[in-house]
């Protein structure tokens, strides 16, 4: 019995620091953001990751008045620098450009490797934009439509080439999704280190077939050096109103890319919430979709909650992808 008054200053002493501790937070989330907030791309500089960090961080360093600072740290496909951001402080003045490579295909590549839990250990703000990849061929390949290719690989088996940026990297896996979709082609995957190299053995004639953003494909789809197979993507693209999708013909599987925004987990709700919303507004201004659209991205803004459900969705997607790839990371 005489230890029930301690218990219950305890208690006290407990809540009163829990309570002091929620203080600087909730006298942050109304001013929020008080000074420059850091938005980390995963990847090198001239990507779709970095064209869509430097647009957004100028139109929302416009809305919020605090200037937005663009910091790339590439490393390990973007993860290193999402490990870093889910080990910084739940403030909101971190952030990092998350997209399907470090968030829905990583927890499968990397298994025990990885530093995150993609679910875990971050703040959900938005799912900014999305963009299609198209699988294109070289002009030497006989096949115009895709059951047209799909016709001649199976008629030749083991004989057709396709290349990558490499091995787990999504484009290799967007034609894992595409071969097992057509019903297990056998071709013959050849990595490259990086998307340019793996355009430039397509170019070359090197290989038969590979697949790439359609920003990247679009010079040179017009300049008639390769040619437009397929999108595989959800419906088409407006850089390429005359391309179908593989779907459309009978071969039904989406290889959708998208860009995100996240924080580190415990990022305090209402400032998530002013995230989200000054980020959704900046990205659909007229001028920043138009910007956006010119290097084949749609913005979607989405909730955060649609965003989480987005993210359960495709982690399973593409983490079966590399399964029956059989990619692992180095």
């Amino acid at each position: 019995m005489t230890n029930r008054p301690l218990r219950r200053q305890a208690l006290h002493a407990l809540c009163a620091l829990a309570a002091a501790a929620a203080l600087p937070f909730a006298a942050h989330a109304d001013t929020f953001p008080s000074r420059p907030i850091k938005l980390i791309v995963p990847h090198a500089a001239g990507g779709n990751s970095d064209a869509f960090g430097r647009i957004l961080a100028q139109k929302l360093s416009e809305r919020i008045g605090q200037q937005v600072v663009v910091e790339n740290k590439a490393g390990a496909g973007g993860t290193v620098a999402s490990a870093l951001v889910a080990k910084s402080a739940p403030d909101g003045y971190t952030l990092v450009v998350a997209d399907n490579g470090t968030h829905a295909i990583a927890p499968t590549l990397y298994g025990a490797k990885l530093q995150y839990d993609v679910f875990k250990d971050f703040t959900p703000i938005t799912l900014a934009a999305t963009f299609p990849t198209v699988i294109m061929v070289h002009p030497s390949v006989a096949a115009k439509t895709p059951k047209e290719f799909v016709a001649l690989v199976k008629s030749h088996p083991g004989k057709l080439t396709y290349s990558s940026a490499g091995t787990g990297n999504g484009s290799h896996l967007t034609l894992e999704l595409f071969r097992a979709a057509a019903g297990g082609l056998d071709m013959v995957h050849v990595p490259y280190k990086g998307g340019a190299p793996a355009v430039q053995a397509l170019l070359a004639g090197d290989v038969q077939l590979t697949a790439v953003s359609v920003n990247t494909a679009l010079p040179h789809i017009h300049s008639g050096k390769v040619r437009a197979l397929g999108l595989a993507s959800s419906k088409r693209s407006p850089a390429l109103p005359d391309v179908p999708t593989f779907a459309e013909n009978g071969i039904p599987f989406e290889g959708d890319s998208w860009l995100a925004v996240v924080g580190p987990a415990g990022i305090p709700a209402d400032i998530a919430n002013k995230l989200n919303s000054e980020i959704a507004a900046a990205l659909n201004q007229p001028d920043t979709k138009e910007r956006l659209a010119k290097i084949g991205l749609e913005v979607v803004a989405s909730s955060q909650a649609d965003f989480t459900k987005a993210l359960q969705r495709d982690v399973p997607k593409w983490g079966k992808a590399v399964k029956d790839s059989g990619a692992v990371a180095e």
